[in-house]
């Protein structure tokens, strides 16, 4: 139940972010990057969680029942110190000065285009 909630809630969001900001023929790129990057986690997380479960377990059921808790523990810790560092990473609109943008002549007019000064004469 908690991972039906959790992945309703984020994927959408991981999806948008992995999109954002990549030009329009490269989405393709980005998308399959993004979920190349999830699988891969995906495994390595679960090995070292099993890692982790794994030497406590050989003893007996309470041994087992024990080394997954530590698991739990890690992977709630874990989750938690990801959270943290993702409300520390400033927006990208915070980290932005406003530009101010002069027209170089009278008559012209500036525009910005992909972070350049672009002037353009009527005419």
């Amino acid at each position: 139940m908690f991972l039906g909630i959790g992945q309703g809630v984020t994927w959408t969001g991981m999806w948008v972010a992995a999109a954002t900001g990549v030009a329009p023929e490269q989405q393709g790129v980005a998308s399959a990057t993004a979920s190349t990057s999830q699988q891969i986690g995906s495994a390595v997380g679960l090995a070292v969680l099993v890692a982790i479960a794994a030497p406590a377990s050989r003893s007996g059921i309470a041994d087992f029942v024990g080394g997954l808790q530590t698991a739990v523990h890690v992977s709630a810790g874990l989750t938690l110190l990801g959270v943290l560092i993702a409300f520390a990473i400033p927006s990208p609109k915070a980290a932005q000065a406003p530009a101010a943008s002069e027209p170089g002549t009278p008559g012209e007019s500036a525009t910005t285009v992909s972070g350049h000064q672009q002037h353009c004469s009527p005419g």
